[in-house]
């Protein structure tokens, strides 16, 4: 007996990733191309169909194998139509789905790549087999995906589950979806960066101006400096982690998940940004809502869009006969 095997697409400002999944969550056959975003939609397209094409021809899948696309941006899964993306220039209205069917002959199940993550996360990651969790991106912004009763929820039009873009404090740092408060104005890279190239020039920023040398301040200069003792970097970094313990304080009170995963590149942070926000978790939420409760780091690493993409292909609810 084959095992089912589906096409898988990671979309990025950067690379299009693709591979060949199963059921099971080998990846094979995979692929990468630069995405050469400055050339414009069209010239993109092109470039993921004929990644797919590559890719289904040397694993010989067949124009009826389900095919997931993890693409970032507002996305109407329900239509293929990527509405815009900030990675990806004049990507506005782009109906994503239609041209790649055109070109490559194959029907794609299309989505955000954070919703993407979830539905990995809950089918291959730490939260297999886990039917109620949220999944929290922390990288250069903050993306999410919602898994309720075994079901990815994004609402009426696919553009749900914007969890980075939740208002955490109503006098909040600007964000920059031009929304005031956010979690992601908080947590994210650029916001910790931002934070952190405040105290760099002052008395107290000693240590991060050592650990960043000649180079930019980054979150990973900060967890460094953090890591050596430094006081300063370390008050940032409880800052993001309490901004973060407040926006699942309230997904806890909303949608009672029994796990929390966290993933994106600021990962690198580790228990110093996870810490402050285990500890402020339950100033924000009931306590029969977090009874059980799991808070964990992602284990699928670079690879998360790609199970996501896979997931989304296999379908959008846990249920194996899909």
């Amino acid at each position: 007996m084959h095992t089912r095997r589906v096409l898988a697409v990671d979309l990025g400002g950067t690379n299009i990733r693709a591979a060949v999944v199963s059921a099971e969550g080998e990846l094979t056959h995979r692929r990468q191309a630069l995405t050469g975003a400055a050339e414009g939609p069209e010239a993109v397209i092109g470039r993921i169909a004929a990644l797919m094409d590559a890719v289904c021809g040397e694993a010989g899948l067949g124009l009826d194998a389900p095919v997931g696309v993890a693409a970032p941006g507002p996305i109407n899964p329900r239509t293929g139509v990527v509405h815009f993306t900030p990675n990806l220039p004049d990507w506005h209205e782009v109906p994503l789905g239609e041209r790649l069917r055109q070109l490559s002959g194959r029907t794609v199940r299309l989505a955000n790549d954070g919703n993407c993550a979830g539905l990995g996360e809950a089918r291959f990651g730490v939260g297999k087999g886990t039917a109620d969790l949220v999944y929290l991106a922390l990288g250069t912004g903050v993306g999410g995906g919602v898994i309720s009763g075994g079901r990815l929820i994004d609402g009426a039009n696919g553009l749900g589950a914007e969890l980075g873009h939740v208002v955490v404090a109503m006098d909040g740092p600007r964000c920059t979806c031009g929304g005031i408060g956010c979690l992601e104005a908080f947590a994210a890279g650029w916001a910790i960066a931002r934070d952190a190239e405040v105290v760099a020039g002052t008395a107290d920023g000693i240590a991060l101006q050592r650990e960043a040398g000649s180079g930019p301040i980054t979150a990973g200069t900060v967890a460094a400096a953090a890591r050596s003792g430094d006081p300063a970097a370390r008050r940032i970094l409880d800052r993001a982690g309490r901004a973060l313990g407040a926006a699942i304080g309230g997904f806890v009170n909303i949608f009672n998940p029994a796990l929390v995963v966290v993933g994106g590149g600021v990962a690198v942070l580790g228990d110093l940004l996870l810490d402050p926000a285990r500890a402020a978790i339950p100033d924000h939420c009931f306590a029969a809502q977090r009874r059980g409760l799991r808070l964990e780091w992602s284990q699928l690493g670079d690879d998360t869009a790609l199970y996501g993409a896979t997931a989304l292909a296999l379908g959008r609810d846990l249920d194996p006969a899909n």
